[in-house]
Parts: C-alpha cells; sequence; structure tokens
C-alpha cells in the first residue's frame, strides 16, 4: 500500500502541490475523484491526472529512473505542461525535441519572462529546491523604465514592502544605463509570484524586458538560447543535493 500523494510525488509532482491538487479534486484514482492525500493505493490501481492515467505499478518503476533538465523558457511559452486555450507550454518544446518522459517544472516564469528553469520527475528534489527554508538563490536581468537611484538600489538591498510582506533583501549584481533605462542584475533568495516585477513596480518603474540568467549553482549560459534543453548527469545534481 502507498499514499495517493507519495505516488504523485513519484510522478515528478512536488509534495505541497501533489496535497493541493488532491483537495482540489484533480485527481482520480480507478476513474473515482479522491480529495485525500493519505488515501491508500494498491500497485494495480490506475492514478488519473491531467487526462493522463498510469498504474501505480509503472509509476513506482519509472520513478525509480531520475531525470534532470535545464531549459531555456522562451518569452510567449507557459510554464506549464498543459493549456485549455491552446497556447504553447513546456511539454509543447518537450515533444518537440522527443522527451516523453513525465516531468515537473521547478517554480515558475511568467509568459513575458525568459531565462533558466529546471524540469524533471524527482519531487523530493523539487520540493527542496522550492522550499524557502533553502534559500536557493535566482539571478535576474531586468531592464527597467527610468533611472534608478541610489536610495532606490538600498530600498532592494534591504527589502521591498509588498501587499503589506517585506520581501528578503536583494543583492545587486550590476546596474547599467540604457539610455533612458536602467538595466540591472539582481539575485535574491525566494520566489514569490511575479516577485521581481512587483519590487521595480513598488519603485514605480516598469519592467520592459526580464530574465532569469541563473538558478542555484546553474547559470543560464548553459541553455544559451530561448528553447534550449540540457540534461544534467548526476555529478550536476549533486552540487544542489549535498547543500542545505
Amino acid at each position: 500500500m502507498y499514499k495517493l500523494q507519495k505516488i504523485l510525488q513519484m510522478m515528478g509532482i512536488p509534495r505541497r502541490k501533489a496535497a493541493q491538487i488532491t483537495f482540489d479534486e484533480l485527481v482520480k484514482v480507478n476513474g473515482e475523484v479522491i480529495k485525500e492525500p493519505w488515501f491508500n493505493v494498491e500497485d494495480s490501481d490506475e492514478i488519473e491526472y491531467l487526462n493522463k492515467k498510469n498504474l501505480v505499478s509503472d509509476i513506482i518503476k519509472k520513478s525509480s529512473k531520475k531525470s534532470y533538465y535545464l531549459f531555456h523558457k522562451p518569452v510567449g511559452v507557459l510554464t506549464t505542461m498543459k493549456d485549455s486555450y491552446g497556447r504553447k507550454t513546456i511539454r509543447d518544446i518537450l515533444d518537440e525535441n522527443n522527451i516523453t518522459e513525465t516531468l515537473f517544472h521547478v517554480g515558475r516564469l511568467d509568459l513575458n519572462t525568459s531565462g533558466i528553469i529546471m524540469l524533471t520527475n524527482d519531487g523530493e528534489l523539487a520540493n527542496k529546491l522550492m522550499h524557502p527554508s533553502h534559500e536557493i538563490t535566482k539571478t535576474y536581468k531586468a531592464l527597467i523604465k527610468g533611472n534608478i537611484t541610489r536610495e532606490e538600489i538600498k530600498q532592494l538591498e534591504s527589502g521591498i514592502i509588498i501587499d503589506d510582506y517585506k520581501t528578503r533583501p536583494a543583492k545587486i549584481e550590476k546596474v547599467i544605463r540604457k539610455g533612458s533605462n536602467h538595466e540591472i542584475t539582481l539575485t535574491i533568495s525566494e520566489g514569490k509570484k511575479r516577485q521581481i516585477r512587483r519590487m521595480f513596480e513598488a519603485l514605480g518603474h516598469k519592467v520592459i524586458k526580464l530574465k532569469r540568467t541563473k538558478f542555484g549553482p546553474w547559470s543560464v549560459s548553459l541553455v544559451p538560447y530561448p528553447g534550449n534543453i540540457l540534461k544534467l548527469n548526476e555529478s550536476e545534481i549533486n552540487k544542489i543535493k549535498g547543500s542545505d
């Protein structure tokens, strides 16, 4: 017997999301909607999620082999594996590259943001990478409208108030003037929804262009062009698995 949540994690879904999609009634077992993540399933049971059906025994077999990819998400591609409106998704690009594994994106980048993102079927690692307590760093290059002041840079470095929440201090890596605008390279250790854009909006600057250039120890230079995909080997994954 296995807990449904554990089997969903074996499918590459992080622990918290595995629980949430069950509570949201998005998971079926043998054709019946199951609302409890702790529901017990057996090898012969069939799990259905996002219209895909898999036997528990097959999920366990596939999960024994973990896969890890770095992906350079282009602007205009949704960070999801399926879209009911027919818009282009990460899954579409995986299919174009003949990658048929069931993978999960670690975190997300919004539609108009490009850059590096990890794809994996390792739910445990995905949860570690996304959990705030591990403080996995992400570096972004943001082209903002207008000129940024020293005072505004200090605010970024001390934390910005967004909806009664104060962000963790950002590390400003580089500031370059681009005509009447500025390009800021900064590193953060959390990942709230649209955080970089909202931080600059709080300072009165619209983000014209945004790209994630680094995720944990991995640079976008490993996947230099939008749409590039790189499969990581075990030694490269140990860079992050061994850190706490």
